[in-house]
């Protein structure tokens, strides 16, 4: 693969490079002397779809908002094709976006305030976004949210809980103030952190979705990943959710009584990130994944998260809001 990427960016974009390297079995990171850029090779969505969410990529780095360059290639497309073990497959070519991933004592007040800034500029440029959104789907039709198929009818209690919380989903109410163009994946991988500036990475998962959970994806994501045992997890979480609330509603107004929501959304995020453990990780359990397994089903079938986002927390947040 590494080989034919060399030659399809020579051909297709002139770009010689001296080095093709896999991050992922679907990201490559190149570099050409100094200039760095990495390679989104996937079929993961329809043509259509895909050309969707990279055209509104394209669309808010163009506006200077938090998203990575796109290159275009000799015939001017955002997105190329190239043929591997006799099946054509798409590639999209990114600038390597300034800044790198944040160390974990760098996941702090200051930098969730930049991040609430970030996201709430690009949920109020994106009311505005005139391109193909249809062909970007809302977060329930995709197939990762799909429960039933997923989880085994042996874990009765998870099951039962999850049809509480997409029953309880179904009725949020959605309006223009709450609902629309998100990022859809802002775990904290996906954020490059510089002194002046914060860049959003890997836009694949973008869908429509209700605003608040761009804005609980990055704190679930610093509890589960971050936090390295100093001091109250309660206190940190609390913390974290005020300073990005406090950074979005610069940027983005949010109705304060969406904020009723907010803890369905943390537990949406929590069962999500199961559904996946069980699509991706279900043929073949070692212990330590075994344990993992057990431990995110506990937490889910005892709301665990309900002595975290409490409604103290959600009433000072309505405070920041307004």
């Amino acid at each position: 693969m590494e080989q034919l990427l060399k030659q399809a960016l020579r051909e297709s974009y002139e770009l010689n490079m001296d080095q093709v390297k896999a991050v992922t079995n679907e990201m490559f990171s190149c570099s050409s002397g100094h200039k760095r850029y990495f390679v989104r090779v996937t079929n993961y969505k329809t043509i259509v779809e895909q050309q969707a969410e990279v055209d509104w990529t394209v669309w808010l780095h163009d506006k200077g908002l938090a998203a990575p360059e796109v290159l275009f290639s000799k015939r001017d497309r955002s997105i190329e094709s190239i043929t591997y073990k006799d099946k054509e497959i798409r590639i999209v070519v990114y600038r390597a976006a300034p800044g790198e991933h944040a160390k974990k004592n760098q996941w702090n007040k200051e930098t969730f305030e930049r991040l609430g800034e970030e996201i709430g500029r690009i949920h109020t440029m994106s009311k505005l976004y005139q391109g193909n959104t249809r062909a970007i789907n809302d977060w329930h039709m995709n197939d990762e949210y799909n429960w039933r198929k997923y989880i085994p009818k042996v874990e009765k209690r998870v099951r039962e809980t999850m049809e509480s919380i997409f029953r309880d989903l179904e009725a949020v109410p959605k309006t223009n103030d709450t609902y629309g163009l998100v990022h859809g994946d802002v775990w904290l991988e996906n954020v490059l952190v510089e002194k002046n500036k914060l860049t959003l990475i890997d836009y694949q998962d973008c869908e429509k979705h209700f605003l608040l959970f761009d804005l609980v994806v990055p704190v679930y994501s610093a509890m589960e990943y971050s936090f390295h045992g100093n001091g109250s997890i309660v206190a940190y979480v609390h913390e974290l959710t005020k300073a990005i609330f406090q950074g979005y509603a610069r940027e983005c107004w949010l109705p304060p009584t969406y904020l009723d929501h907010l803890l369905l959304m943390f537990r949406l995020k929590e069962v999500a990130d199961y559904l996946l453990m069980h699509i991706y990780g279900h043929e073949v359990r070692g212990e330590e994944e075994e344990r993992l397994f057990n431990l995110y089903r506990i937490k889910i079938e005892q709301n665990h998260l309900q002595y975290l986002i409490t409604k103290e927390l959600i009433e000072e947040l309505k405070t920041l809001v307004v």
